[in-house]
């Protein structure tokens, strides 16, 4: 594991992916996350990672109000509890700032942890801003 600085990303460790810790608010609670930007095609961070993670930072608050709608949802229609109940029992747990290669979409992944499922967890999939995917972490990881 190595040190690197990104202009955008600031200071990040670079193992397979590039890394750093990453304050959110997650259903009213701030949360620590992981923050991961993955340069599967690329030897290095990209302007287009760049761009979708000031896009993300730029409309964080709504981008989480869809997430925390969709996280819900789920919840409530996968795993038939009340919505109370599935705001006890999730929590973010890492945010994936994706590129795959030749797609000019800004793609952001969410990994979310429940109690219900605490092997597979919430994967959510996010493409230019919305909810493109939902199920488990498999989706994004």
């Amino acid at each position: 594991m190595e040190k690197y600085i990104d202009e955008v990303f600031g200071n990040l460790i670079h193992d397979i992916d590039f890394i750093r810790e990453y304050e959110v608010i997650f259903f009213n609670k701030k949360n620590k996350v992981e923050l991961s930007v993955c340069a599967d095609c690329y030897d290095d961070i990209n302007d287009f990672h760049r761009q979708t993670f000031l896009t993300f930072e730029n409309n964080k608050t709504e981008i989480i109000r869809k997430l925390e709608i969709a996280v819900t949802g789920y919840c409530i229609n996968y795993y038939g509890v009340s919505k109370e109940e599935a705001l006890k029992n999730i929590e973010i747990e890492s945010i994936i700032v994706d590129h795959k290669c030749n797609v000019n979409k800004r793609i952001i992944g969410f990994v979310i942890n429940d109690e219900y499922d605490p092997e597979m967890g919430i994967g959510i999939e996010m493409i230019n801003e919305e909810v493109h995917a939902i199920g488990t972490q498999h989706l994004v990881c």
